[in-house]
C-alpha cells in the first residue's frame, strides 16, 4: 500500500509540474514557517486521532506491575482500555509522521488560506485537490514529515496525556497545538478539559 501511494503521489508530483509549466496551474505563494508548522501540528493529531477511531473501542490491556506477590497476584496490575495505554500511543506517535508523506502545503484557490492537504483520503483521491493551488518548494514537501517529527519528540508528554484522558479523544489539534504548545492561535475550547501537567501515567 505505501509503495502504491508513493507512485502516485509522484504521479501527481508530475502532473502539477506539468500544468504549471503549461500555465494551467499557477503555483501558491510560500506559506510563512510558522503556519506551515502550526498546520503539521494540527494534521499529526487529526492523524492519530483518525488511528484510535479504528481501533475496537472494547478493547483492552493489562498494564502495571507484574511483580507476584505471596498469593501469587499482582497488586499493582490493571485493565485499561488499549487505545489509553503508553504502549499503543507510543507506538503511534512513532510512526503517525510516516503519513506526512501523502500531505502537501497548498493555498485554496477562493481565498488564499493555507493548507497543509492530505492528498489520499480513506476513500481515494482528496476532491479537494481541485480547490487549491499547491507550494512548489525545493524540498519537495519533506519538511512536512521533519516537523511532524519536531512536533511529537517536543511534546510527547503532553500527548500521551491528552490521549489517555478519561473522556472521548477529540479536539487534540486545538488541546495541543494552541492551548498547549502554543504552536497556533486557536481560541481556546470552553468545557470541562484541564490539562494536568503532573499528573502519573500508568506505566506498562
Amino acid at each position: 500500500m505505501k509503495t502504491e501511494t508513493f507512485h502516485l503521489l509522484a504521479a501527481l508530483g508530475t502532473i502539477m509540474l506539468a500544468t504549471m509549466a503549461a500555465g494551467q496551474h499557477p503555483a501558491a505563494r510560500p506559506i510563512n514557517p510558522k503556519e506551515v508548522k502550526c498546520l503539521v501540528c494540527k494534521a499529526t493529531m487529526n492523524e492519530m486521532e483518525l488511528a484510535v477511531s479504528k481501533i475496537d473501542p472494547k478493547k483492552k490491556i493489562d498494564v502495571g506491575d507484574y511483580r507476584m506477590d505471596a498469593t501469587g497476584d499482582s497488586k499493582k496490575k490493571k485493565t485499561i482500555l488499549y487505545t489509553k495505554s503508553e504502549m499503543y500511543l507510543t507506538e503511534l506517535m512513532e510512526m503517525v509522521c510516516d503519513r506526512m508523506d501523502d500531505y502537501a502545503k497548498a493555498r485554496y484557490k477562493k481565498n488564499g488560506r493555507p493548507v497543509v492537504l492530505k492528498m489520499m483520503t480513506e476513500t481515494g483521491m482528496n476532491p479537494e485537490m481541485s480547490e487549491v493551488d499547491f507550494v512548489q518548494e525545493g524540498d519537495l514537501n519533506k519538511s512536512l514529515k521533519h516537523l511532524c517529527l519536531e512536533v511529537v519528540e517536543d511534546h510527547e508528554e503532553e500527548i500521551l496525556k491528552l490521549f489517555q484522558q478519561e473522556d472521548a479523544v477529540k479536539d487534540t489539534d486545538i488541546r495541543l497545538c494552541s492551548q498547549v504548545a502554543n504552536i497556533c492561535n486557536e481560541q481556546p475550547i470552553e468545557d470541562d478539559y484541564e490539562y494536568e501537567g503532573e499528573d502519573d501515567r500508568d506505566e506498562l
